[in-house]
């Protein structure tokens, strides 16, 4: 019977900035190998990112430095010109996905794509920071993993897009090899490891509504209200324990409700004060630090009756 051959493509980016949640990609690097390891193709697509590099970047403190100077990658075409190509690689049939903490660079894709008003990239890709963890049971680097399996890296650049596409493509090789496992073993037995760009789109779209409501969140920072619709809470003030936040939404309701009582809400309150809390969550040692910095418990669930 013919073996079904099919093709694995490596990738990874680099950006000169993530600055508001927002990578501005200035290298697309890729290795596409047959189903044995053997290259096909592999290139690094640099580009002009059209906004200023993060000064750490290109830091003698960094020790881990783009592989460009920036006048080279702004001599080069912006993602605009290589969209096409980017888009043919990660739709291409019977292709598989492949990157390290891969999520980012998803990501990274689907901000390229709404910087330059293209359309999204329907695509996803096996993330092979998660399998590495899950067959050896700590978080490292890729070159530290690339190095913990042997892999020769005589001729590898970290932070070189296709170079660590390439470190990508070693560490299945050597997982796989070591293991004894195939790579349809593998992603069968891990299909949880994926990322998409739609669910990375759906995750970016949920970290700016956060973004917003924290903004609303911290406009009442500070402040009391000259009006107050009642004063159960009148001169006292209040800091929200970080398990408020975990659902958005209600830490804005909890903090509007307080302003409203006549309360003062700070981002931590300095000294004795209040602190908000879900009954859920406050543990023995929780309750205990509170206690020994003076703190007043007041659990959510009581803010949240307090008619206004």
């Amino acid at each position: 019977m013919m073996k079904d051959c099919k093709n694995y493509l490596f990738f990874d980016c680099e950006c000169a900035n993530c600055f508001d949640g927002i990578g501005k990609m200035c290298s697309f690097g890729y290795v596409l190998t047959d189903d044995e390891f053997n290259v096909i193709e592999t290139k690094d697509l640099v580009m002009n990112p059209e906004t200023d590099f993060d000064w750490y970047l290109f830091s003698p403190k960094n020790t881990c430095q783009l592989a460009y100077s920036k006048d080279y990658f702004r001599a080069n075409p912006n993602f605009d010109h290589y969209y096409k190509r980017i888009r043919e690689l990660l739709t291409a049939a019977n292709t598989v996905i492949f990157g390290f903490a891969v999520a980012n660079d998803v990501g990274f894709v689907n901000n390229a794509c709404e910087r330059y008003y293209q359309n999204l990239i329907q695509f996803k890709a096996f993330d092979m920071a998660k399998a590495l963890e899950k067959y050896y049971g700590s978080p490292k680097k890729l070159a530290e993993w690339a190095a913990f399996l042997e892999c020769d890296l005589s001729q590898i650049k970290t932070h070189k897009s296709q170079d660590d596409a390439m470190m990508t493509m070693f560490t299945l090789r050597e997982l796989c090899a070591k293991q004894n496992v195939s790579v349809d073993d593998l992603i069968s037995q891990n299909k949880d490891f994926f990322a998409s760009s739609e669910i990375e789109a759906q995750r970016a779209e949920e970290r700016r509504y956060r973004k917003e409501v924290m903004e609303k969140i911290k406009y009442y920072y500070n402040k009391k209200s000259r009006a107050p619709l009642n004063k159960k809470w009148a001169g006292k003030n209040f800091e929200l324990q970080k398990s408020c936040y975990t659902d958005i939404d209600r830490a804005f309701n909890i903090v509007k409700r307080l302003y409203d009582g006549g309360a003062m809400v700070f981002e931590r309150v300095k000294g004795k004060g209040c602190v908000v809390i879900p009954e859920e969550n406050l543990t023995p040692e929780l309750k205990a630090k509170f206690e020994s910095l003076g703190k007043e418990i007041v659990f959510a669930e009581e803010v949240e009756k307090i008619r206004t």
